[in-house]
């Protein structure tokens, strides 16, 4: 950061530059443009406070839930593939059965 002395050694230098009827005119700007960036800066941050925040919702409305009570009936444990093959097989042929 600039201290006292700094700043005021950028002043005249800029006074040398620019001129006297021109300066005012710059600091206008400047000031301008300072105010701009401010209010697109401010927003980009609301913007992603905003999006943390649906995020977190999300992320809340989900671990809140209970997983298995969507289900209507609870599974004690997983079959395996064996198992399932062999489910398949004895409801294909009980079907095959029933029709004939």
């Amino acid at each position: 950061m600039l201290s006292g002395p700094d700043v005021l050694v950028v002043l005249v230098i800029a006074l040398f530059v620019f001129g006297p009827q021109k300066l005012p005119e710059l600091a206008k700007s400047l000031g301008k443009a300072m105010r701009e960036f401010k209010k697109a800066s401010e927003e980009i941050r609301e913007g992603f406070e905003e999006e943390i925040k649906n995020i977190e919702e999300r992320n809340s409305h989900f671990t809140s839930r209970d997983p298995a009570s969507d289900s209507p009936e609870k599974v004690s444990e997983p079959l395996s593939l064996a198992e399932k093959m062999g489910e398949v097989s004895s409801a294909k042929t009980e079907s095959l059965s029933e029709k004939a």
